[in-house]
């Protein structure tokens, strides 16, 4: 009796339109970050644990590998585990090619990841990520930070619907800690933490927060998140909080908004200042964003990142300081998938279809295939003479436009049958006409 086929949760699969829309969605990212200079990168899918778990990944998440059948010593394989991310890969690499690389290093990078959660909608166990970084040494200017964020952007706009809004929410951590600070936090990463789930929790739970785990007294926790929470001008922040570390992360906020608006002109921009971005991650040292789409809240952020003074830190000597953000492709294509154009999708890149009525013909039809093929037209040829019903019907299914159908006698006499296979009208015409009539229907 075979076995029952099940689908393994929390890892997905693409029927062909769906994917080939996957794919199309990856090119119009691939295509704005090259535009920017940035180069693809792919890194293998296992690293060593030690690797992943150096920057405080929590091991239970991490998928360790070992072979089924193990004789003797493993050579190590107990030692490695799929990727987590792409941020630590990245940073692996860097570290090892680092005399063959030219600085800055600009790289995108779109491959799947691996993590141990539990699966539920919009969450997987295996997820593509597409990364941007621009990684350095030495300083690192303001304007890495700007034109990481404007090709982000830029990215999203177009591959999101037509008329589709987003909001990318920009913060500095040195303004978020330099306030506070100013407030009386004294543990700022905890501090840090529950203002990141702010949207998560609600204002209650996060002011307990501040108050139980960042220490701040209750008035200030008050104080801080109405602050935090209202739409306020940059310039009057200045007046708030006067650490020197405030100070300088608006000035960096202002200057990295300002460059990135410059880097988007003329185009309309959907950038804003918000101070209730935090990034929990550690590792974050200035310019933090997170996106979230008008038309789909539930989505979380689809788009986030930042700036980090040591890429390398835990596995390299070199400072490597670099921003970065990540598009959490998987989740934004579960709703991508149900949007126009991408709901429409035809589930295959042929556009024509060169029908097959004989056997003995199909030496004609594969070269009718053959010079449609080198005219740059997508054809499938049909390998076996199925119903002729049966060939149209199954063409039109995928999202074929065209069938090129022609019989014995059709072929002695050099004429083929042109059918529109979505009004189902058909035209008769010379073969030497093919081309010409198939070239501007398909324009």
């Amino acid at each position: 009796m075979a076995n029952k086929i099940t689908a393994i949760s929390g890892f997905p699969e693409y029927l062909p339109a769906e994917q080939l829309a996957f794919n199309s969605i990856v090119s119009k990212v691939q295509a704005v970050y090259a535009a920017f200079g940035y180069v693809p990168l792919e890194t293998a899918a296992v690293e060593r644990i030690d690797t992943l778990t150096a920057k405080g990944i929590d091991s239970k998440e991490v998928y360790a590998l070992r072979r089924l059948n193990v004789e003797g010593d493993d050579d190590g394989a107990k030692e490695l585990a799929l990727r987590f991310d792409l941020t630590i890969p990245l940073a692996r690499y860097v570290s090892q090619h680092y005399a063959n690389l030219v600085f800055p290093f600009r790289r995108y990078q779109v491959q799947p990841v691996w993590r141990g959660e539990r699966p539920k909608a919009g969450r997987y166990r295996q997820f593509h990520q597409l990364d941007l970084d621009y990684v350095t040494e030495g300083a690192l200017p303001l304007a890495a930070d700007a034109e990481v964020i404007a090709a982000a952007h830029q990215a999203l706009a177009a591959i999101l619907p037509s008329g589709t809004k987003f909001k990318m929410r920009i913060n500095n951590r040195k303004l978020l800690q330099g306030l506070l600070k100013t407030y009386k936090a004294k543990d700022l990463p905890a501090a840090i933490r529950a203002i990141d789930n702010l949207e998560k929790v609600g204002a209650d739970a996060t002011q307990t927060a501040l108050v139980q785990h960042g220490g701040l007294p209750a008035p200030q926790a008050e104080a801080l998140l109405q602050l935090l929470r209202e739409p306020y001008p940059l310039e009057a922040l200045k007046g708030v909080s006067t650490t020197p570390e405030a100070q300088e992360g608006i000035a960096e906020l202002e200057l990295v908004l300002t460059r990135a608006q410059e880097f988007l002109a003329p185009r309309p921009s959907f950038l804003v200042p918000d101070l209730t971005i935090a990034r929990g991650l550690d590792y974050y040292t200035g310019t933090v964003l997170e996106t979230t789409l008008e038309a789909a809240p539930e989505l979380g952020s689809i788009c986030s990142g930042g700036r980090y003074d040591n890429l390398a830190e835990s596995l390299s000597s070199r400072a490597l300081p670099g921003v970065g953000v990540s598009i959490g492709l998987s989740r934004l294509f579960a709703w991508l998938k149900t949007q126009a154009p991408y709901n429409t999708q035809a589930a295959t890149t042929a556009q024509v279809l060169v029908a097959n009525q004989s056997a003995d013909l199909m030496p004609y039809y594969t070269q009718l295939a053959a010079q449609l093929r080198a005219a740059g037209i997508a054809t499938e040829q049909v390998l076996a003479p199925l119903k002729l019903a049966t060939q149209l019907k199954n063409a039109a299914k995928k999202g074929i436009s065209y069938a090129v159908i022609a019989n014995d006698e059709e072929q002695q006499k050099q004429i083929v049958n042109l059918k529109n296979l979505a009004t189902e009208k058909q035209q008769t015409l010379p073969l030497a006409e093919l081309l010409k009539t198939l070239q501007p229907l398909l324009a």
